[in-house]
C-alpha cells in the first residue's frame, strides 16, 4: 500500500512538473525579433542622448530600424528575462513602470516575465503570477503596456528567431569604412 501510494505520489509530481515547464518552456533561449500579429516589431526609443541612459518605453515599429533584437533568456524562477541587443555594458531589460507601460531600462534588473503559448506559434507576455499581459496600444506614440487579458490580438505576440549572420555581415547599415564606433 505505501509502495503504491508513493508511486502514485511521484506520477503526480512528475506530472506536475511536465504541466509547469508546458505552462513556460514554450521558447528555447536564443535572440528574436518579437512581432505583434500585425508585423509590428517590438522596438525602443525614442533614447535622449544622455548618459547614462534613460528609461524609455517599448515601441512598436512598422519596420525594422535595428534595434528590434531581443535576447530572451530563462530565469531561475522558470520565466524569462527580455533584454534589447545591443552593447553587454548596457543591459536594456524590459520592465515595466508605475503606469503600466511596459519599458527598457539600464538602470533595473530586467523583470521576469512569463510567455504562456496562446496559439500556433502565437504567445503572450506577462508579469508572473499577474493578469498583466504585454498589450500593443496603438495611438499617436504606438507603445506597449500592460493590461488584463482580454482575449485580443493585442495581445498576441510571435517570437521569430533571429540569425546573428545580420550583424556579421554588417547589421543595418552594412559593412562599410565609414560606420565605425567610438569609445570615448
Amino acid at each position: 500500500m505505501a509502495r503504491s501510494l508513493s508511486s502514485l505520489f511521484l506520477g503526480l509530481l512528475v506530472l506536475t512538473l511536465i504541466c509547469l515547464q508546458g505552462v513556460f518552456a514554450y521558447i528555447p533561449e536564443g535572440l528574436y525579433e518579437i512581432q505583434t500579429l500585425d508585423n509590428e516589431y517590438l522596438s525602443i526609443g525614442p533614447v535622449p542622448p544622455v548618459f547614462p541612459p534613460m528609461d524609455v518605453p517599448a515601441r512598436l515599429s512598422d519596420r525594422r530600424r535595428g534595434d528590434e533584437i531581443w535576447e530572451v533568456l530563462r530565469s531561475n524562477d522558470g520565466g524569462y528575462t527580455i533584454r534589447q541587443r545591443g552593447d553587454p555594458k548596457w543591459a536594456y531589460g524590459l520592465n515595466r513602470d508605475d503606469n503600466g507601460a511596459v519599458i527598457v531600462s539600464s538602470r533595473k534588473a530586467p523583470q521576469t516575465w512569463a510567455v504562456d503559448k496562446a496559439g500556433p506559434d502565437v504567445h503572450t507576455i506577462r508579469v508572473v503570477n499577474e493578469d498583466k499581459l504585454f498589450t500593443a496600444k496603438r495611438d499617436d506614440f504606438p507603445q506597449v503596456v500592460l493590461r488584463p487579458a482580454d482575449g485580443s490580438g493585442e495581445q498576441l505576440w510571435r517570437f521569430i528567431p533571429f540569425s546573428d549572420d545580420w550583424n556579421a555581415r554588417g547589421g543595418m547599415y552594412g559593412k562599410s569604412r565609414f560606420n565605425v564606433q567610438c569609445y570615448l
